[in-house]
């Protein structure tokens, strides 16, 4: 039995038993077009302007179609880092370290990323989660990661400066601070200048298709409405680039379960994740024959405080010494090696009410202290300060005798020299704090991107839930397919593979 057939046969995975589709509406073969085009982009986030650019360098007529009043989706709100094997950002920093593409595949393998569930692992046949059923394509994620230098360059090359490279962590480039507004902003002024039309507030409603031979459907073109009319762009190629479905409630409860409970909060720089995350792009794919992958897995978790509150973004802990800890002042994870989402996941299953970013004067004023924002956090009383550790401790609302007793064991276990006997950490930034101290205001768990959407193969094209061969003409990329991790340097990825492709009109 093939692996769409097994899928097809159970309910188990709830992969094709979904909610109920509106019915494609019954059109010509060769309806008239209100104007014709090579390629039609839906959505203007980041993936689908990588990929309007790349096709319109091709050489193709392109149109790019964004529901919302403005381009850039979620992207402007990210902080910018790029995972990457050995780029030309590490060239013009003269790095040294070990940052080759097998070490940076490797460690996707092993799940060292911060995928909520390794894509790749998901294919092994001990995989908890999946029973041994392949998912997957690893192929697809194998090119995306072969394209994380490219996609280095490409940010690169619009005059976006990196910030050093931690050599703890030689794989994660960040941006400047700022930097991904200007960044998005750059691509649209390419685009203008190449004649690309970008029409904002247009609605894709459907897609249009032709018979061809064998009785098999090819994408035409797309129907959307701007203004009140609806209009039809013929287009050899149709790129699906509208984001995930954490805004779809239906949606959510039917595949995400539990997580669908979490509430949607904030981007890596704490601003709030906008409206009109609906799985458009993933319904009109399955409304042409379109299959779906991975939509039951964990989405996207990061960690916000109570709105209108700001807190330190835990992506420091790649960078900084910083620990995590609970009202209590025990901490519950190793805040390294989890990253944001896996802190965020811990605090989840272990039901943590309110988690705390301890940290000292040395990391505060320390070289990270213009990315982090140390300053403006303390002037926003997101942190707290204190010459002993109960002082900062009682400000943040934590409690004392309990951090003391945490910090005591870290002290203890880095002048022993055996990493942290609690948790595991053997990096670099283990180390004990020093006062004077700070304790941030509390943080909880949200949830910002889905994972899970239109299977594709390694070209990105969207394959039939039948029989797993790609629909002529249609393309999915960044969060509307479900092959690759929703981090930004896969979205950018996905658009530099598939604007040359679609130019093609392959």
């Amino acid at each position: 039995m093939k692996r769409r057939q097994l899928l097809q046969s159970t309910l188990a995975f709830g992969t094709l038993s979904s909610v109920a589709l509106p019915a494609p509406a019954v059109v010509a073969d060769k309806p008239k077009a209100d104007m014709s085009t090579d390629v039609v982009i839906v959505g203007g986030g980041f993936a689908g302007l990588t990929a309007a650019v790349m096709a319109s360098r091709a050489g193709a007529k392109v149109v790019v179609l964004e529901k919302r009043s403005y381009c850039g989706g979620d992207g402007v709100l990210s902080a910018g880092i790029i995972a990457s094997a050995y780029s030309e950002v590490h060239k013009a920093q003269g790095f040294k370290g070990k940052a080759d593409l097998d070490s940076y595949w490797q460690l996707i393998e092993e799940g060292h990323t911060d995928e909520p569930l390794s894509k790749v692992r998901d294919n092994m046949p001990n995989s908890p989660m999946y029973s041994g059923i392949a998912k997957h394509d690893p192929n697809v994620l194998r090119r995306s990661a072969e394209m994380s230098p490219a996609v280095a360059a490409f940010v690169m090359s619009y005059g976006i400066d990196f910030l050093p490279i931690n050599p703890q962590q030689p794989f994660l480039l960040p941006s400047e601070p700022g930097s991904m507004p200007k960044f998005a902003q750059a691509m649209l002024d390419e685009l203008q200048k190449r004649g690309v039309s970008v029409l904002l507030d247009s609605a894709v409603t459907g897609l249009e298709t032709q018979t061809e031979d064998k009785g098999q459907n090819r994408v035409t073109g797309v129907r959307f409405v701007r203004d009140g009319k609806t209009q039809f762009i013929r287009a050899r190629s149709v790129v699906l680039a509208t984001g995930g479905f954490s805004d779809n409630r239906q949606m959510m409860r039917r595949y995400k379960r539990v997580w669908a409970n979490i509430p949607k909060g904030f981007t890596a720089i704490g601003e709030g994740v906008p409206p009109g995350h609906d799985g458009d792009g993933i319904t009109l794919g399955r409304l042409v024959g379109g299959a779906i992958e991975d939509m039951e897995s964990m989405p996207k978790l990061f960690a916000a405080p109570k709105p209108g509150d700001r807190s330190p973004s835990w992506i420091l802990f790649d960078t900084d010494t910083a620990y995590l800890v609970d009202k209590f002042g025990r901490r519950f994870c190793n805040e390294h090696e989890s990253r944001y989402a896996g802190c965020a996941l811990a605090c989840f299953r272990q039901n943590i009410d309110g988690a705390y970013v301890v940290l000292d004067e040395a990391t505060v004023t320390g070289p990270n202290k213009e990315r982090w924002r140390y300053s403006d956090l303390l002037t926003a009383k997101a942190l707290f300060k204190g010459q002993t550790i109960e002082e900062a401790a009682t400000k943040a609302g934590v409690d004392p005798k309990g951090l003391q007793r945490t910090l005591q064991r870290i002290a203890d276990d880095a002048a022993a020299g055996k990493g942290d006997t609690e948790f595991g950490r053997k990096d670099k930034l283990f180390r004990a704090l020093k006062g004077p101290f700070y304790v941030s205001t509390p943080s909880w768990p949200v949830r910002f991107k889905t994972e899970g959407g239109l299977e594709v193969n390694p070209d990105f094209q969207v394959l039939r839930a039948a029989d797993d061969t790609p629909i002529p003409g249609l393309y999915a990329i960044g969060a509307t397919c479900g092959s690759i991790s929703t981090r930004l340097c896969d979205v950018i990825a996905s658009g530099l593979i598939v604007g040359p492709i679609a130019a093609a009109g392959a």
